[in-house]
């Protein structure tokens, strides 16, 4: 007996109706098709989809079909007729693969009808009519016989494929998503643009007005960078004017993502085309440019274009580049050092691979690409260039800086030297009192310049401490971790082995240990949060929120210290216009004096330990009220004026910096802070008022 596999129909549920996530992609897929047909232009009309039973139709003017390519390829499923040949009459690079795409679109409905004129046989047109049910009857797909019937026609060669009786509604999502995978299909970007996409829904058309907007000449840099088949790269970076800031070969750029100085190998991948442009989305920015458009629009086109987008072939691959869909880390890049560095939201760029060598391999479901070694080369090598590109800008702003610092010094010389000699020309009688006022002035201004310099060599001196705290810190929770767990260890096998004994003579001493571990974790966690770089972000801020966060951040330290804390908030909030790094800078230090003042000794202790924290705020202002009922402040160990000054500290082991960084702080941001010695609750009590922020803040 001689036998052969068979298929049954549930295979081309299967296939086709649980192929692909949402239906808009089997959409797309009959349009990819429509370009590897050579069409200049596809459409794609939808009628009463919003619900079950609605109609899509497809209509390209491509080179068509014959009977033979109906048989042989577009019924053929799982072999695509496009890999014995990658290239279309007109040079296109084949964007199919598998053939099963298509399968996905028809299934979408009940009934499918090609209709397809071939550019090879003119004056013909083929038509085949398939009804799903008909295989829902049968036992295998091969029972059912389909018939293509061709008559004369005077149309333009082109294709058609209708789907009836859809089973499955277009959601208004589904449409939203469809729309902007047609209108991004080719890109917004500069270049040839030999194939156009038309969608009959009201979201297409509003979509491709904003997309299709040319606002790549408001970019503040570009990025150009090359991959090649050698998996060498290079980049250049221009400014807005054009003008080249710095370029960089495959040393510079593959290693510029690396902390560990690793050695510059090639790219295990496609050669690729990444091109971005970087936005500064301020007033500012754009006045200084000169420029006629207003930032409000370029954001707005940005909200639909951002991201980095892959383009494989000249056709865009979906998800690459979606909401959400950050295959580069750029959001994420940004929170850890936002100096310099784009978002999806202040960027547009793309990645073009033409892949001859199918090194890529796209998933079945169409979403994008298996991440096998070759294409997280290709992500690696896209982060690597934003890495570069960062940094170069990071030097050009520092090589600026100085820059300007020298020309200051040299603009204050010749100053100072045009007044001299101005001076020198008056009169005898006038030149004495002129040279009193301008030696008063230069007295002054260099006593201003030594307070600036002490102010940044205390702050140079803060930033030490900060970074060297943060790495200690860093490097402390490994052996806490090891001390929690080999104390948990300890516990579980000693209350085993000894039992009672345990817990009459062991189990306190161990439980102590566990709690000092804990304490560590915290003093370990305290600086590493503070220093996230995107609390250094101006932006409107609820204290209370930040008051909140504080709180808990110093939770196990108040606890071990016994020190309850009561918040008494504001019910609507407090804004304030600033850095969330501003106000956590006040009210860490306000709540680590408070704090280290119920352990010292004093007269009048109280067995409660009790810290107030108020916010309440009017039409301009937020006021921050921090209180204790510990000692207060012994003003006759410091003026109550001093407490502010720069290492003023009643403290032995004391850097007296606290205050003063609240009070810097606290200036600012344009607010006022005041000391009590003695407070409401009966200890020290600071007060805080800040300018409210408003709508326009």
């Amino acid at each position: 007996m001689v036998a052969s596999l068979r298929f049954s129909p549930e295979i081309l549920r299967r296939l086709g109706e649980e192929l692909v996530p949402h239906p808009d992609l089997g959409v797309i897929e009959l349009v990819r098709n429509a370009y590897d047909a050579d069409a200049p232009t596809c459409t794609v009309e939808m009628e009463s989809v919003e619900s079950r039973g609605g109609r899509i139709v497809v209509t390209d003017t491509g080179d068509g079909m014959t009977e033979d390519d109906i048989v042989r390829g577009w019924l053929l499923l799982g072999k695509s007729t496009k890999a014995e040949s990658t290239l279309t009459e007109k040079g296109r690079r084949k964007v199919g693969e598998k053939g099963l795409g298509r399968l996905a679109a028809l299934r979408l409905g009940r009934y499918v009808t090609l209709t397809t004129r071939p550019r090879e046989t003119p004056g013909v047109q083929h038509v085949l009519h398939i009804d799903w049910r008909s295989f829902d009857a049968v036992s295998a797909v091969e029972d059912v016989q389909l018939s293509i019937t061709t008559v004369p026609t005077q149309e333009e060669p082109g294709t058609s494929i209708e789907i009836d009786q859809l089973s499955t509604a277009f959601k208004p999502r589904d449409v939203e998503r469809l729309a902007r995978a047609l209108v991004l299909l080719t890109g917004p970007f500069p270049g040839p643009a030999n194939f156009r996409v038309e969608l009959n829904a009201p979201e297409f058309q509003k979509l491709a007005g904003i997309v299709h907007q040319d606002f790549f000449d408001e970019a503040e840099y570009r990025i150009v960078a090359e991959l090649n088949d050698a998996g060498r790269a290079s980049a250049a970076l221009y400014d807005w004017r054009g003008e080249e800031i710095a370029r960089g070969g495959h040393s510079e750029v593959s290693s510029a993502g690396s902390e560990r100085g690793d050695s510059p190998i090639a790219y295990f991948t496609s050669a690729a085309h990444f091109e971005l442009w970087s936005y500064n989305l301020s007033t500012n920015a754009f006045t200084l440019r000169g420029s006629k458009r207003k930032v409000s629009e370029v954001r707005n086109w940005l909200r639909s274009v951002g991201g980095v987008h892959l383009y494989h072939r000249n056709l865009r691959v979906h998800p690459y580049g979606d909401e959400g869909h950050d295959w580069l880390d750029m959001n994420l890049r940004r929170v850890r050092s936002p100096e310099l560095r784009p978002g999806t939201n202040t960027a547009v760029g793309r990645v073009s691979v033409i892949d001859e060598e199918q090194r890529l391999t796209p998933k079945t479901d169409r979403t994008g690409f298996l991440e096998t070694p070759e294409f997280v080369e290709l992500a690696r090598f896209g982060r690597n260039v934003l890495d570069w590109a960062a940094k170069e800008l990071l030097r050009r702003r520092e090589r600026e800086k100085g820059k300007r610092q020298e020309q200051a010094g040299d603009k204050l010389e010749n100053a100072l030297n045009k007044l001299q000699d101005t001076v020198n020309r008056l009169p005898p009688h006038q030149r004495r009192e002129v040279l009193e006022a301008t030696n008063f002035l230069r007295s002054a201004f260099d006593e201003k310049v030594r307070a600036v310099e002490d102010d940044l060599l205390l702050y140079r001196t803060l930033s030490t401490v900060g970074t060297t705290t943060a790495v200690f810190a860093h490097e402390t929770k490994q052996p806490v971790d090891l001390i929690d767990q080999a104390s948990g260890v300890i516990a579980r096998r000693a209350a085993r082995l000894l039992k009672e004994q345990y817990s009459d003579q062991l189990s306190e001493p161990v439980e102590t240990v566990r709690r000092a571990a804990d304490s560590l974790r915290t003093y370990a966690d305290i600086p590493l949060r503070l220093l996230h770089r995107r609390k250094r972000r101006a932006k409107i801020v609820d204290v209370n929120e930040v008051v909140a966060d504080i709180v808990a951040l110093f939770g196990p330290h108040l606890e071990g210290a016994n020190v309850e804390v009561e918040l008494q908030l504001a019910d609507n909030g407090a804004p304030v216009k600033a850095t969330v790094a501003a106000i956590e800078a006040i009210l860490a230090n306000l709540l680590a004096n408070a704090t280290y003042a119920f352990t010292q000794p004093h007269a009048d202790g109280t067995s409660q330990r009790l810290i107030v924290i108020k916010t309440d705020l009017n039409a301009d202002s937020v006021f921050v009220t921090l209180m204790d009922n510990g000692p207060g402040i012994d003003t006759s160990k410091l003026a109550l004026d001093d407490i502010w000054l720069p290492g003023a500290t009643t403290r032995e082991d004391g850097t007296g910096l606290g205050l003063t960084i609240v009070r810097d702080a606290t200036r600012d941001l344009k607010g006022e802070v005041f000391a009590k010695p003695v407070g409401e609750i009966g200890g020290a009590e600071f007060n805080v008022e800040l300018p409210c922020a408003t709508p326009f803040s």
